[in-house]
């Protein structure tokens, strides 16, 4: 979502976020390689004099969230990073209780960490203090249907596409969620909305097949074709699953 884009290049970072920074002109690549950065020690005494910002601890706990993620980086190097840019993220909120990019990063952070407990309270936080956001609802209800925990999950991206019925990837997220729980015609309807009968009958089959349930994932395919014959991707499902094969992934089902 565009909301939580911070950017900040070249920045500095200041007192309570941090106490070091980094020469990042040394680095060849993007947040650099895994192997420790040229660092010159900040003036304490001169820190002592500047407030933090909150968006200068959000920037730096951005910052060391991105370096956890790199893939040459060791397990310890991956933990202290995270535990880096957790402490910025609840330093931002220090200054600013109800930072919305504090909170949902922090939940972001969390949730990589697979502390799911924490995550899901950040975002519930998040959701209470802005709930005008339904990129944050939805993002709580993925969470959840990631945890299997899917009643509170389908309430929360039904809600998030109340906020924003237009949103396609809402819509889809909030589809399959239903097919995923059994509830195949609700499923149907929702794809309609933004889809032809086919590719609604088509969407609907494909997490279907992805839960295992064959038949019922056959049934939606033939109503696809019927309704548009030439319909490739349709076609392929339903070859595949007579050949008995199995039926690709679906991400975050």
């Amino acid at each position: 979502m565009r909301w939580y884009a911070i950017a900040l290049p070249g920045f500095f970072f200041l007192s309570g976020c941090a106490l070091e920074k980094t020469d990042f002109l040394s680095r060849k690549e993007p947040f650099g390689p895994p192997t420790a950065p040229v660092v010159k020690k900040v003036d304490e005494a001169n820190l002592k004099t500047k407030a933090p910002k909150a968006a200068t601890c959000i920037a730096f706990g951005d910052f060391r969230a991105q370096e956890a993620k790199y893939p040459e980086r060791t397990s310890h190097q991956r933990q202290t990073l995270r535990e880096e840019a957790r402490k910025a993220y609840q330093q931002a909120l220090t200054i600013e209780p109800g930072n919305m990019h504090a909170l949902v990063n922090l939940a972001r952070l969390y949730s990589q960490m697979e502390d799911y407990t924490h995550a899901r309270e950040t975002y519930e936080k998040a959701v209470q203090l802005h709930p005008k956001e339904g990129g944050i609802r939805f993002e709580l209800g993925m969470l959840q249907a990631r945890t299997k925990n899917w009643k509170p999950a389908l309430e929360n991206l039904r809600l998030a596409l109340e906020q924003d019925p237009e949103n396609r990837q809402f819509l889809n997220t909030y589809g399959f969620a239903l097919a995923r729980t059994g509830k195949s015609d609700e499923s149907f309807q929702e794809f309609l909305k933004i889809n032809e009968p086919a590719v609604a009958h088509y969407q609907v089959a494909r997490m279907l097949a992805h839960l295992g349930e064959v038949v019922k994932a056959k049934d939606h395919l033939t109503k696809a074709l019927a309704k548009k014959p030439d319909y490739p991707a349709a076609v392929e499902l339903l070859q595949s699953l007579d050949a008995g094969e199995t039926p690709p992934n679906l991400e975050g089902s």
